[in-house]
């Protein structure tokens, strides 16, 4: 090789090395140039499906409108986005948060959720209410005076009632219930089991939201402004208190002839129809919770569960599940499956557990776990909220409860305060 050869190829080498050294210095702010343009991206496309699919809840600026929840809150940015992401996919259990996820029934793709939740997440509302105005999807008049009108509605919800007035009430639910929801709230092929245990544990907040602005994506609507204040609030007591109604007490799920002519064993209609998603034991997996954890759950709300089905669970008809079958499956989930993960507390241990929880829970959450409005919410639920679900929240706390630590409350104690919690749902 020629030395005019040898200068080249020296000459080529600098600056290849010369162009790699930039680029690797370079390559830091080249990767957050194309974080920063997919993330711009995301919030034009999340943009547009919180005006498309947001904004009649949660306002034009995530201001919240009536009784649904503000998004405008430091709290919202710094959640974990994965938790953000799995509300939105799957709803919120006992509220009006419908599951968005499109394998749950909802319009949205997971690209989709994720671009929502991005979003949510950069607080920058200006911009957002700019775009929703822009599309014309700002919420209208009578939008705002729905979710007002809900919220007036939970004022309004009884206290206290007696057998004799919610017998009163009883041709109002069948007048304007009924057709979907049957004589006696036991549920049709239209509409699910009212005249239940689950439905007697929801607030009447939830209820109001329901009565007042009905479900969105199904028959279900509201009926704030066609009912009067009052008959709503009669509706509300009546589905409350409804097992004080009398003659109203519930008619048994199956017969000894039914129950006898099962052909199956509990345990394996459990594995047929349950452990596919629940598992064998009751531990769960991806697509359906636990039940080893939480305590026993009530027949009447067990049916009703399985009848109607919720989020990703299909309901069960019976064309395919017999009330008998039903029976025999439920007794065995009730004596095997359901808390079997769950230690049994002594009566000094549950003593203890509801003294450390007077201490550190009760002044935001009520002495008795049913929430404090505008301070604290409701603990003791139906299904009862899984032992992890009570703890990963007291670590980590929420918008409005502070987390509590392990220096405060240790994991021992806490779990006592779990026990206690559990013992309050049964």
């Amino acid at each position: 090789m020629t030395r005019p050869l040898q200068w080249i190829g020296l000459l080529a080498t600098a600056i290849i090395a010369i162009l790699l050294a930039v680029n690797i210095l370079r390559e830091p702010a080249r990767q957050q140039e194309a974080l920063e343009a997919y993330q711009a991206a995301a919030f034009a496309n999340g943009s547009e499906l919180y005006a498309m699919h947001c904004t009649h809840c949660h306002g034009a600026a995530g201001e919240g409108l009536g009784v649904y929840r503000a998004l405008n809150q430091p709290f919202i940015t710094s959640k974990d986005p994965h938790e953000l992401q799995t509300i939105v996919q799957y709803g919120r259990y006992a509220t009006e948060m419908a599951a968005f996820g499109v394998e749950e029934g909802g319009p949205l793709t997971p690209v989709q959720i994720y671009d929502l939740v991005t979003m949510l997440q950069t607080g920058a509302w200006d911009l957002v209410q700019t775009r929703v105005e822009a599309m014309g999807m700002t919420p209208t008049e009578a939008d705002i005076l729905a979710a007002e009108a809900a919220a007036q509605t939970v004022n309004i919800a009884r206290q206290t009632v007696d057998s004799t007035a919610l017998a009163w009430t009883l041709p109002v639910f069948v007048e304007h219930c009924s057709e979907c929801h049957g004589d006696e709230g036991q549920g049709t092929a239209d509409a699910p089991q009212l005249n239940n245990a689950y439905v007697r544990s929801m607030s009447s907040t939830q209820l109001a939201e329901i009565v007042g602005l009905g479900v969105r994506n199904t028959k279900m609507e509201g009926f704030s402004g066609r009912l009067s204040d009052a008959a709503i609030a009669d509706l509300l007591a009546l589905l409350q208190y409804w097992d004080q109604v009398d003659g109203q007490a519930s008619a048994p799920l199956a017969t000894e002839a039914d129950i006898a002519a099962v052909n199956e064993t509990g345990q394996q209609l459990f594995e047929t129809w349950c452990a596919v998603c629940h598992g064998t034991q009751g531990e769960g997996g991806a697509i359906a919770p636990s039940l080893n954890d939480i305590p026993q759950l009530p027949v009447d709300f067990l049916v009703s569960r399985i009848r109607s089905g919720h989020n990703a669970m299909p309901p069960f008809a019976e064309a395919n599940l017999s009330n008998g079958q039903l029976a025999v499956v439920i007794d065995y989930a009730r004596t095997n499956i359901i808390g079997a993960a769950l230690p049994l507390p002594s009566e000094a241990e549950l003593a203890q557990g509801q003294t450390l929880y007077t201490q550190h829970c009760a002044e935001c959450h009520g002495a008795m776990g049913k929430g404090v409005p505008d301070v604290g919410p409701r603990l003791v639920t139906l299904p009862p909220m899984r032992a992890v679900e009570i703890i990963n929240f007291a670590r980590v706390g929420s918008a409005q409860t502070p987390a509590i630590p392990s220096s405060t409350v240790s994991d021992a104690d806490l779990r006592l305060i779990v026990a206690y919690l559990h013992s309050l749902s049964n």
